[in-house]
């Protein structure tokens, strides 16, 4: 072997274990594709029922499940010029036949029934409004009901103003 024949396969060798590991290396820096953040509650909702408008005075508190079924909702509040408004969206599955959503808001002992939500734009809703400011009601429960009255039967939201 002569020494000529040596030094072409020391130099094949280097230009071999030279390009894996550039290869190897542009491997690490390649960019992750890492998965977008998760949505807010209030991104959410709002992409859900598009083309609302919340007043940037206004209140928000995330409604999360408390069942099963994977629901969520924003409560949005404001009073303003003696009137106090509050607004419920949730994005639920559609009740069993005879049962309907209900949304409450409450201040630590007595909960005050908001109504019936209504379906609309693909999800629920109901909106409140009172010339007293409930203010310091500061939690909202929505609950699955069969009977409409002043009793809650299965909660399946809740969530409170800060």
């Amino acid at each position: 072997m002569k020494t000529r024949d040596i030094i072409v396969g020391f130099l094949v060798l280097v230009v071999l274990i030279t390009g894996v590991l550039l290869f190897k290396n542009s491997k690490k820096n390649d960019v992750l594709n890492l998965p977008s953040s998760t949505p807010s509650i209030f991104q959410r909702i709002t992409e859900k029922f598009g083309g609302i408008t919340i007043p940037s005075n206004a209140d928000r508190a995330d409604l999360v499940s408390v069942m099963e079924s994977g629901g969520i909702g924003e409560a949005i509040r404001v009073f303003e010029n003696s009137k106090f408004e509050l607004t419920v969206l949730a994005d639920l599955p559609e009740p069993t036949t005879g049962y309907f959503y209900q949304a409450w808001m409450g201040n630590g002992t007595t909960f005050i029934s908001l109504g019936k939500l209504n379906l609309a734009k693909g999800g629920y809703l109901i909106d409140f409004s009172s010339a007293k400011n409930y203010s310091n009601y500061k939690e909202i429960v929505v609950t699955l009901e069969k009977t409409f009255d002043q009793k809650q039967e299965e909660s399946v939201l809740e969530g409170s103003f800060n």
